[in-house]
């Protein structure tokens, strides 16, 4: 016999709050001091989802392929500036390098997706373009960031054993080779711990949520082995189109070493 589950209530949600007090009782016991920044994120994230649930809901009786680009065009947007805003220092272009990392991972993700996977029906439906966009930019915008910072550290770290091998005759590409890697493979090892553990250590959200939801448990699962594919492609793509454009930035057209990027900070610009 199969239980059905009640949809939520306001008076529901409300009560679930005993899970931040429980953890504020903890916070205070081991003098943490995050009681404040905890009550701000716990009524940030009630004020932005809710206000957001309402604005899908306007979103989504919109019907216009126009209209639906230019939102998945302004989120893109947010992504590249959350990213840019994460990187600890100056580096050059960096804005318009994620811009057009995304877009292009987006495009080819999300284009796959809607017609060769979903199949849907305007290929903008709404309740399927925008809810995987968001997920396609969230997961390139926090990749993209760790490797950024990855690479910036590894520059900075390997930056005689970079101008040795330029005075041997090497490639900027070749002298980097082993910056570019290691800073891909950082960034991606979310990504793969959970491609590894998914099913056995956790049950992804969307999975869970699906399930709660009342989908039956193998179609759930069929979306998310679709979801977890479509992560690490998104981290992949992203990381390596903005590495390739980035690390150009840090060489002359000599193929000499821009060292003044390299010891730039935070006052230099925001790239």
């Amino acid at each position: 016999m199969r239980a059905e589950l009640q949809i939520l209530g306001w008076s529901d949600v409300l009560v679930s709050l005993v899970f931040i007090a429980f953890t504020i009782i903890l916070v205070r016991w081991w003098r943490l001091g995050l009681e404040k920044t905890l009550l701000i994120g716990t009524l940030r994230t009630f004020v932005q989802l809710t206000l957001m649930g309402y604005l899908l809901s306007y979103i989504f009786q919109e019907q216009h392929w126009a209209f639906m680009l230019g939102l998945i065009l302004l989120m893109l947007l947010v992504a590249s500036f959350e990213a840019r805003r994460r990187q600890k220092v100056f580096i050059p272009k960096f804005f318009l390098t994620v811009v057009i990392s995304l877009l292009i991972t987006v495009t080819f993700v999300l284009g796959t997706i809607l017609q060769f996977i979903l199949d849907v029906e305007p290929w903008y439906y709404p309740y399927a373009m925008i809810p995987i966009a968001g997920m396609i930019l969230g997961n390139g915008m926090n990749s993209v960031s760790l490797t950024a910072n990855r690479f910036v550290a590894e520059m900075k770290h390997r930056e005689a054993e970079i101008e040795t091998q330029l005075a041997l005759g090497a490639t900027p590409r070749q002298a980097v080779h082993d910056t570019l890697r290691e800073s891909i493979q950082a960034a991606l090892i979310p990504n793969i711990n959970g491609m590894m553990t998914v099913g056995l250590v956790q049950l992804p959200g969307v999975m869970t949520g699906q399930i709660l939801a009342g989908v039956e448990p193998i179609i759930a699962v069929r979306y998310q082995i679709m979801i977890m594919y479509m992560w690490i492609t998104t981290a992949a793509m992203a990381n390596i189109l903005t590495l390739g454009f980035l690390y150009r930035q840090y060489f002359t057209q000599r193929m000499q070493l821009r060292r003044e990027l390299l010891r730039g900070n935070n006052s230099e610009g925001k790239g």
